[in-house]
């Protein structure tokens, strides 16, 4: 899925490794503003226009192949490059293949040449991206033959610019706001399309196929299977937080993926290594993350169960009333649905009932609730007998 997603050229991953570039690189025209090549060899490869010599254009058609040879400094300089990839009746398309071999003076005696091949490379109605592929051969210093020099290393880049067919910012707020939206479902396990795809994989290419079928494995409850894919995603987004490569979006994803290897790893009772994952997540404050580390801490009958519920507890308490929505208020009932377990488990059995009778006013757990009060009961008879 993520391997046709990305060769469908969508727009949403092209416009995320646009803008991934560094910003002095980032080229975007339209109607009213073209990329032009002078500033595109000024900018990458220090090039000034009267260093300019010569370029010689190779047009690919459908219809076969056209050159053309320009020697004008000024018409190179001011070379349209989005306007060499359409013709006159189709402007805004870039069905065109072009290639520039730009001739120039280096270091005021040396000839040099820089190669550029432009290809259509994906986008949507509105905006069109072209890869240009540049390439600074050597020095042809006569005499030269020191190869490991840095004049006779060659420079190569790849970089995307865009057309668009409205106002570039429009796009550019447009593109962040689905980025955002993508990102929440991914790191809910919610199912992406391949546009959707195709981004998430530019985000983390090789992390997210894992995580991908570990999230699969997980829905269906094979949790062994899960922890053998998100396990690897784990280290291998680890390993990008230590080099600094890791986006805010990435992070997040990090973060999801610890709370489902936790989550699986208490489903086997294996305790210490969910609360080794979910000790990630628990100080984001996030309720299902949150949830998640108090079960682990109570099933376990962890000394510091009691502790973190009444730290949360006390948490929520200081939240002023708008704050206080229906999705907190369900977390604080299943805080007091625990701190009750914990109760129990302690033999503080009085607590415990005074605790769930009162939330049976107010929770909807209904018959979780009587299932504790019954057992409550069960324990007092048992007890008795002893007595």
């Amino acid at each position: 899925m993520i391997k046709n997603a990305l060769k469908d050229g969508t727009y949403l991953s092209e416009e995320y490794e646009y803008q991934s570039q560094e910003e002095h690189i980032q080229f975007r025209a339209n109607k009213d503003h073209a990329v032009v090549l002078g500033t595109m060899l000024n900018r990458i490869f220090d090039i000034r226009k009267e260093y300019l010599r010569m370029m010689y254009v190779i047009y690919k058609r459908t219809e076969g192949q056209v050159g053309e040879e320009i020697t004008n400094h000024n018409a190179i300089w001011d070379f349209d490059l989005c306007k060499a990839m359409t013709d006159g009746e189709h402007p805004g398309m870039f069905y065109n293949q072009v290639t520039l071999c730009i001739s120039y003076v280096h270091d005021g005696n040396t000839d040099a040449t820089v190669l550029i091949h432009l290809k259509e490379n994906g986008g949507d109605e509105h905006t069109r991206f072209i890869r240009a592929s540049m390439m600074k051969t050597g020095s042809t210093k006569e005499g030269d033959v020191y190869f490991s020099t840095i004049e006779n290393q060659s420079d190569f880049y790849s970089i995307l610019f865009a057309y668009d067919d409205c106002e570039p910012q429009k796009r550019i707020d447009e593109f962040e706001g689905k980025m955002k939206n993508v990102v929440d479902k991914y790191t809910k396990g919610r199912k992406l399309d391949d546009t959707e795809t195709a981004l998430i994989a530019k985000l983390m290419p090789e992390a997210v196929w894992h995580y991908s079928w570990g999230h699969k494995a997980f829905d269906e409850k094979r949790y062994w299977n899960a922890l053998l894919h998100l396990e690897t995603a784990f280290h291998l987004l680890k390993e990008q937080w230590y080099d600094d490569r890791l986006s805010d979006e990435g992070l997040e994803i990090f973060y999801h993926c610890c709370y489902l290897i936790g989550f699986c790893y208490a489903e086997m009772r294996l305790y210490e290594k969910a609360y080794f994952y979910l000790d990630f997540v628990w100080p984001l404050k996030e309720i299902t993350y949150c949830a998640e580390y108090i079960n682990c801490l109570v099933n376990s009958k962890d000394i510091r169960a009691m502790n973190m519920i009444d730290e949360e507890l006390e948490r929520l308490d200081d939240l002023k009333e708008e704050e206080f929505t229906e999705e907190i208020s369900n977390y604080y009932c299943f805080l007091l649905r625990r701190r009750a377990y914990v109760l129990t488990d302690m033999h503080r059995l009085d607590e415990a009932e005074d605790l769930l009778k009162k939330l049976l006013e107010v929770d909807d757990h209904t018959e979780y609730i009587q299932k504790e009060l019954d057992y409550i009961r069960q324990l007092r008879e048992e007890q008795q007998e002893k007595s």
